[in-house]
């Protein structure tokens, strides 16, 4: 009796390891972007014994966001890759995209959803702010030399 129930336990355990035993992509953390054109970086890992060539593809819930290209690329056996989405920010705030694996237009795992912050216009300001930053120093600069130069021409 022992033996039927560790071979029933055997055959309902075996399709779940062929589900497992498929390529998928690694659940990360949010993603902030802060530039209008960006990549989004997905991680696929692939448990089986041969290379795989995969079609990374994805979808945003909303206008703030539009992904340009899908993604391909071979992960090696039992390992991982990278791929790296591009990506157009239309305007801020935050959104979620849909992420899922495709091997010949199949769609292959689950689908894997993503948090993103946008926040394109922080580049600008940085940017700005920087600049504002350099020409006070420099002002600054300009005004204390002149100031030891006449207090040098008075002595």
């Amino acid at each position: 009796m022992r033996r039927v129930w560790l071979l029933v336990l055997a055959l309902l355990l075996i399709p779940n390891a062929a589900i497992a035993a498929e390529p998928s992509i690694v659940p990360g953390s949010n993603i902030n972007v802060v530039a209008r054109d960006a990549r989004i970086p997905v991680t696929v890992t692939n448990p089986t014994d041969q290379d795989i060539e995969v079609t990374v593809m994805a979808a945003s819930n909303s206008f703030r966001l539009e992904i340009i290209e899908n993604a391909t690329l071979i992960v090696p056996a039992r390992s991982s890759a990278v791929a790296e989405l591009p990506i157009k920010a239309i305007a801020n705030g935050p959104l979620e995209i849909s992420v899922w694996l495709s091997v010949e237009g199949n769609q292959i795992g689950d689908t894997v959803v993503v948090e993103v912050i946008v926040n394109y216009d922080i580049e600008l300001f940085l940017l700005v702010s920087f600049g504002v930053a350099m020409f006070a120093l420099i002002v600054i600069g300009v005004i204390r030399t002149t100031s030891k130069l006449r207090r040098q021409s008075r002595e």
